[in-house]
């Protein structure tokens, strides 16, 4: 029930204060001689910023933040002024440090919460140029089409400097000198193995040979097939040039987007044909890539993170990437669309050790899928595969039409066109000779012989047969011929000029027809483009959640426990998978006719037909997406800061109003012994809630999975030598070729193509641990950790309203203490007021979720580290690996052979101790997480209790203590009175 405005705007009156200039009687109180200094009445009415706490609007809540930290910023000099007072203060010197450290938690929380979105994709999906349209940029991230341009976790979040110059920054980090001579050993002996063998799959960059030949060559140019086998890494490792920006990180910064891209592909990839190409290239070196930028899609907080889309043989790279996928508040598959439905993509995300760890998670809510490239679409085939016959088949057989009409308009136009112009040739002829008759018979009227006006007949050049139909006179023609050919010449002119603008009129005609007709095919061609495109947008999406859905659905049925096992539940809920489907965020773009319809890519020759609008392009949607996804951080943070601010404002309105309770007729020793006891019993009540919540979240451990542990390591062991076994099947029963499980062994078990989702046979061995507890981890960290914090937390709400109560119940009887109960019935009201733990619980359900997603990291370790001498020793096996995929069955022979029964033997002698082992870790992962939040729970309940303890003692003691107000510290109390008199107004004027 939120708190009485009547009650909560009842004016706090603050005691008269004695001239410093006179003596003080016993607790504080002014000789009858002083005159009384007044100061403000204080109205501790803070409503507006409890009634926030009910607000879902992020706009208003952040408006609301912006005028809190305004007011932080405010009270914080006076707050440092007078902490710095001796002990005669009448605020305890505690109290004011403890304000200050209030105040800085308010400012440091300022700044927007990160929100972390990852994005994955294979190699050539387009998510760099996904990226850089959502920025509403053309090239702010490279995306170059020979190669993949992404070999390294590139990071975007907003650029919050205000230098002009730096409208875009970078910083570019790149590994250290352990991390790349590490990797470099294993691609030498990598190129090694490969030169030794004979093969010359290091010559093709999209093996993994080629692409541990260029990263090296990238490095070191001087490298050569030569020289690779007699080379050192240790005397590799020493190049000046290299060693200059192993461990650096480079700062860049720019006034525009292409400024920034220019400086960064100087580190991040040349052109081989420059200048420059037998200089070191450090894009191989690459840790990190962090760009700044002011794009509003970021603005709110959110952090786009583009993470490797090929084969990476770097550890250090593999596991930034690992982290930012396991800790990302959303997570970004991008596919091209042609693909993404075949390839199975939402099915298949990024492998079934990493669904895994989603589910275990329970992070699939998080993930949200990109269709890229939806201009990339071919008519015919598309019309037919989404059966849109019915739908666009008037207008594919108007097309048909007009595709065979066009030709005949235009091969009719053509010949109008020629006739058109020999007649305009023929009617100059024919006025030019007119003129040359005209000028003749003007001679011979004139006087001038005949024979002479008829030698200028015969100057100008006619075209043959221009005017063969007009009879021309005699040798010696006389007047009246003349007259009679003049005649004639103006009635062909007058006639061809008739025909002239005929055919004009019609050959304007005729153009414009055809052009009505082409315009016609275009938009006809247009609109069923764009249907295609919207068809096809619409069925992959359904087709993409359907797969996403079933994915979630096999993994669950592959773990759920038979009726006759040991672990079946009955009453175990089976999810929503409806729901799940529906609720998947599926977003089909095109970034390229998004930039072309922008204005960009002026360059190039991109036909952005299909796409009416912006929003045709899916990208308008993509960034309100990222936006929105920051808004549960946003509106937690908000409420945060105000349950902050709410504490402080009332902790100081304690102090400023205090209490005489000397004039209410009770004994200050009295008053503080009664408020000791009940605040002994809160804390003896807090500290039994606390204990039965530890018992709870240990019980739920116990019985849900440190019970099954022993049982599921025992079983994990049994089945470990079949689950290697599969490894080693035939490649269309699942199992890998020589070739990839030597690629698979150089990155210590785990690899990512572009063909195969992500392969971590560390975890495979682990799965049946996984799959043994995944329903019952759903449970505890899904349903029953929540339900025993929601009523752990109800507790402590209660606990503290039965302590306020007690006070009230002991003093309201007595209207001279009415003043400070008003106060005291504020600081308990509704809303951030009436659990002061809720930041403390909001901060250990967030290490909670943290450590529950590294907990398998911790499980999977030692068989990570087990697994190193047998991945080591595979590695060193040569022999018939390019040969054995010939034939269709195993025949026992060759390196294949050789490395499966090295790993059978390797497995059979760690299973005993492996496996426990794994099972120890994570228990003991566990134990540490519950032991952190005891740890935590204590010291944090500590502080509230202690918290609460003063504002009641400043409230109802701090003003009898034998202490006269310095006129510092009163005007210092006088300010911060009328600060606090202002709150609401601030608050109520900002909504």
């Amino acid at each position: 029930m939120r708190p009485s405005r009547k009650a909560a705007k009842k004016a706090t009156v603050i005691k008269d204060e004695p001239d410093d200039t006179h003596e003080t009687s016993h607790y504080g109180q002014a000789t009858a001689t002083s005159k009384a200094t007044q100061i403000a009445p204080l109205k501790a009415d803070f409503t507006a910023i409890t009634e926030l706490h009910y607000v879902d609007d992020t706009a208003v809540l952040e408006r609301a933040v912006r005028t809190g930290v305004e007011l932080a910023r405010e009270i914080a000099p006076l707050v440092s002024q007078l902490a710095s007072f001796d002990t005669s203060s009448t605020a305890r010197k505690d109290d004011g440090v403890r304000w200050q450290k209030s105040i800085e938690e308010i400012l440091s929380l300022a700044n927007p919460t990160r929100t972390t979105i990852s994005v994955v994709g294979s190699t050539g999906s387009g998510k760099s140029s996904m990226v850089n349209t959502l920025l509403n940029e053309e090239k702010l991230l490279p995306t170059s089409c020979t190669r993949a341009c992404t070999a390294w976790v590139t990071e975007v979040s907003y650029n919050y400097s205000d230098d002009e110059h730096a409208a875009y920054r970078a910083e570019i980090e790149f590994v250290s000198t352990e991390d790349w001579l590490s990797e470099m050993g294993r691609l030498l002996q990598h190129i090694k193995d490969e030169i030794a063998s004979g093969s010359s799959d290091y010559t093709s960059p999209n093996t993994d040979a080629g692409m541990a030949f260029s990263r090296l060559t990238a490095v070191y140019p001087d490298l050569t097939t030569q020289t690779i086998p007699a080379s050192n890494r240790n005397v590799l490792i020493e190049n000046t040039e290299v060693q200059k920006i192993l461990g650096r990180t480079i700062a860049l910064a720019d006034v525009s987007a292409r400024g920034l891209s220019d400086q960064m592909l100087a580190y991040m990839g040349r052109n081989p044909q420059a200048k420059d190409a037998n200089e070191m290239n450090p894009w191989p070196l690459i840790k990190v890539v962090r760009v700044f930028t002011k794009a509003s899609a970021l603005s709110t907080g959110a952090v786009i993170v583009d993470l490797p889309g090929v084969q990476d043989s770097n550890a250090a790279r593999a596991a930034v990437s690992s982290n930012y996928a396991k800790d990302c508040s959303a997570l970004w598959v991008v596919a091209p669309i042609m693909r993404a439905v075949d390839d199975k993509s939402a099915k298949d995300l990024m492998g079934e050790s990493f669904r895994y760890q989603m589910l275990l998670d329970d992070k699939y809510s998080a993930v949200s899928f990109i269709c890229s490239k939806t201009d990339d679409i071919n008519i015919d085939e598309a019309a037919g595969e989404l059966d849109l016959t019915v739908d666009i088949g008037r207008d594919i057989a108007k097309v048909a039409s007009l595709t065979h009409e066009i030709p005949a308009l235009e091969t009719e136009l053509k010949a109008l066109q020629e006739r058109n112009s020999k007649d305009r040739d023929t009617l100059d002829e024919c006025r030019d000779e007119s003129e040359d008759w005209e000028t003749a018979l003007h001679q011979i009227q004139g006087g001038q012989p005949i024979h002479a006006a008829k030698v200028n007949l015969g100057k100008r050049e006619r075209t043959v047969g221009a005017i063969s139909d007009v009879q021309s006179p005699s040798t010696h023609p006389t007047e009246d011929q003349v007259r009679q050919r003049l005649h004639a010449l103006r009635a062909k002119t007058q006639d061809l000029r008739d025909r002239v603008r005929i055919a004009t009129e019609k050959r304007k005609e005729q153009e414009q027809n055809l052009e009505l007709k082409l315009q016609e095919r275009k938009l006809l061609q247009e609109s069923i483009k764009e249907s295609c495109i919207q068809k096809r947008n619409a069925t992959s999406t359904q087709s993409i959640r359907q797969d996403f859905a079933d994915g979630i659905r096999d993994l669950d049925e592959a773990n759920t426990a038979d009726q006759s096992d040991v672990f079946f539940n009955p009453d175990q809920p089976r999810r929503d998978y409806n729901k799940i489907k529906a609720g998947l965020p599926v977003f089909c773009i095109s970034s390229r006719a998004y930039q072309k319809l922008k204005g960009m890519m002026q360059h190039e020759d991109f036909n952005a037909s299909g796409y009416r609008s912006l929003d045709d392009t899916g990208i308008p949607g993509l960034q309100a997406h990222a936006q929105k996804l920051t808004e549960s951080n946003r509106n937690a943070r908000c409420r945060l800061i105000l349950t902050k601010l709410w504490s402080l404002l009332t902790s100081i309105a304690c102090w400023i109003t205090g209490n005489d309770i000397i004039r209410a007729g009770f004994d200050a020793t009295t008053v503080e012994k009664h408020l000791q006891g009940e605040a002994n019993k809160l804390r003896v009540n807090w500290r039994d809630s606390r204990e039965s919540c530890f018992r709870s979240l240990k019980a739920s451990l116990e019985a849900n999975i440190y019970s099954k542990l022993d049982a599921l390591a025992s079983n994990a062991a049994a089945n470990a030598t079949h689950r290697a076994a599969a490894w080693f099947a035939h490649h269309k029963a699942g199992g890998f070729s020589p070739a990839t499980f030597k690629a698979i062994c150089r990155k210590e078990g785990i690899h990512i193509t572009n063909r195969r989702p992500m392969i971590d046979l560390n975890q495979e061995l682990l799965k049946p641990i996984l799959s043994g507890i995944h329903r019952d981890w759903d449970t505890v960290f899904g349903n029953q950790i929540p339900v025993i914090f929601q009523e752990f937390m109800a507790e402590v709400g209660q606990h503290q309203q039965d302590f306020h109560q007690s006070v009230v119940k002991k003093y309201e009887a007595n209207g001279s203490m009415a003043m400070a109960l008003d106060l005291l019935n504020n600081v308990n009201g509704a809303g951030p007021s009436k659990n002061r733990a809720s930041p403390l619980w909001l901060e250990i359900n967030k290490a909670v979720e943290s450590q529950k997603s590294k907990a398998f990291g911790k499980a999977v370790s030692p068989i990570a580290e087990a697994m190193k001498v047998i991945y080591r020793d595979c590695l060193l096996i040569v022999g018939k690996a390019h040969d054995e995929w010939l034939t269709d069955f195993w025949v026992g022979s060759g390196s294949k052979a050789a490395m499966q029964a090295l790993v059978k033997t390797h497995i059979k002698d760690i299973r005993r101790t492996v496996f426990r082992e794994s099972a120890r870790k994570l228990h003991e992962h566990l134990r540490d997480m519950d032991r952190y939040v005891t740890r935590r729970l204590e010291a944090g309940m500590d502080e509230i209790h202690e918290d609460i303890y003063r504002d009641y003692s400043n409230a109802l003691l701090v003003g009898n203590q034998k202490v006269k107000l310095s006129p510092v510290e009163l005007k210092l109390k006088t300010e911060l009175t009328t600060i606090l008199n202002s709150v609401n107004s601030r608050f109520e004027t900002k909504e």
